[in-house]
């Protein structure tokens, strides 16, 4: 992606930010050979990150198993947002030909109309309405390698703590060289290494040198 085009798509989040309202997260992410990172996010009081923020697993996952190439965009699939809370969550793959260059995602905080529809159903006793307040509605996501919700992460160390057990890296247990290769091959499928700064934040947690998480990178592209 050049310049000129990274900075239109700026413009583009910074205005649907505006337009869509505070209920609505707009996030552009770049994706170059440096790696991953978030070049311009609106109304980002919905989850909390920043410009310094890690590209979150499902979006990692989602590059790693390349379904831009099957899709255009991705919409209205759910996002978990510190493990209490669900948005509503669109992506659009932002494409050179077959190259992907960016991304544009759109979070829908909901939470305000749903508690004033719940409050509303509770005075008036409209208990067969239940229904419509289901947060397990389908959405348009239907790819069976990737888990159906998104969860919307701050930082590489809450990527980690989603897919592999942190209990063995935090305490005085000495993983074997195996284990060591296994869990860098589970973070390389779910497609961590994506992210900027991914090797060196796994090195350190693994508890190897960045040359060996290189290796162990180039063996499984092999």
């Amino acid at each position: 992606m050049d310049e000129k085009q990274k900075e239109q798509f700026i413009k583009l989040t910074k205005f649907l930010g505006q337009v869509l309202g505070k209920q609505y997260e707009v996030v552009f992410h770049v994706i170059d050979k440096k790696g991953t990172y978030i070049a311009a996010i609106e109304n980002n009081h919905i989850s909390g990150r920043t410009l310094e923020s890690s590209l979150d697993a499902f979006i990692s996952e989602l590059i790693q198993k390349k379904v831009y190439l099957k899709k255009d965009f991705l919409y209205d699939y759910k996002a978990l947002v510190e493990k209490n809370k669900f948005v509503r969550g669109s992506t659009f793959f932002i494409k050179n030909s077959d190259e992907l260059v960016g991304i544009l995602c759109i979070n829908h905080d909901a939470s305000a109309i749903r508690d004033a529809i719940c409050k509303i159903i509770d005075i008036e006793k409209l208990d067969d309405m239940g229904e419509f307040l289901s947060q397990d509605e389908s959405s348009n996501l239907e790819i069976n390698d990737l888990a159906n919700v998104e969860t919307l992460s701050r930082s590489i160390e809450e990527i980690l703590a989603q897919n592999i057990d942190m209990s063995y890296l935090n305490s005085n247990y000495q993983l074997s060289i195996t284990q060591k290769e296994k869990i860098a091959k589970t973070l390389y499928e779910k497609g961590i290494f994506n992210i900027k700064g991914a090797v060196a934040i796994v090195a350190k947690f693994l508890k190897i040198s960045e040359p060996s998480v290189y290796r162990y990178l180039k063996k499984f592209k092999k």
